[in-house]
């Protein structure tokens, strides 16, 4: 792994769990470096991933297509993040999601009976773990919550907060998608006034 990349990791888990830096190292040493394309699925509902990854480069979007064929986006996955279908980790069940990604990335993934391996052997990668569907949890809750109570307007300025300087890295349609709203909706909100701090160009 490149020592650059391998720091990055070491310091988001160490920031997560108590881990020492030779088992983050014997961690890391078990997974794979794997390249995808723009547009190229790490998981889908016919052929789900049951990897643990950690994207090193690159951005990812998580999404669902309900019964009438409409894509719903809920979140996006950015570097130094973990990216996996948890159902499929920890309850090894299938998950309606697709996860795609959205530029050239590079991820390095761990098979999920090599993550279990860990899992089982150390109380720090339970943690590990438990903080991140946590926090995945939390996440959906608080979209959950902004959908009942926030106009439109205050969800885009939640997702401007949520991924700061990657937002414009996002195309316009799956903002909107991750907004619940339509593309040409979004357009009328951002070319109405907000402040500076929130007002950004988005590809």
């Amino acid at each position: 792994m490149d020592k650059n990349v391998s720091l990055n990791f070491k310091e988001q888990i160490k920031k997560i769990a108590e881990i020492s830096e030779g088992q983050i190292e014997d961690f890391f040493e078990a997974t794979t470096k794997v390249l995808y394309k723009k547009n190229e699925y790490f998981s889908t509902i016919k052929n789900q991933s049951t990897s643990v990854a950690f994207i090193a480069k690159g951005l990812f979007r998580v999404y669902i297509i309900d019964l009438e064929g409409n894509e719903a986006t809920l979140n996006f996955r950015i570097e130094n993040m973990p990216m996996s279908s948890y159902g499929a980790i920890i309850l090894n069940e299938t998950e309606p999601v697709y996860i795609q990604a959205l530029e050239n990335s590079e991820i390095y993934e761990i098979s999920r009976s090599k993550f279990l391996e860990f899992w089982q052997g150390d109380n720090g990668w339970k943690t590990l773990l438990q903080k991140i569907t946590e926090l995945d949890c939390l996440q959906l809750r608080r979209r959950e919550f902004s959908f009942l109570l926030d106009d439109a307007k205050t969800r885009y300025i939640n997702f401007l907060n949520d991924y700061g300087k990657h937002a414009n890295r996002i195309k316009l349609r799956y903002v909107a998608s991750y907004l619940g709203i339509t593309s040409e909706a979004l357009s009328r909100i951002r070319s109405a006034p907000m402040k500076a701090s929130f007002d950004k160009k988005l590809t």
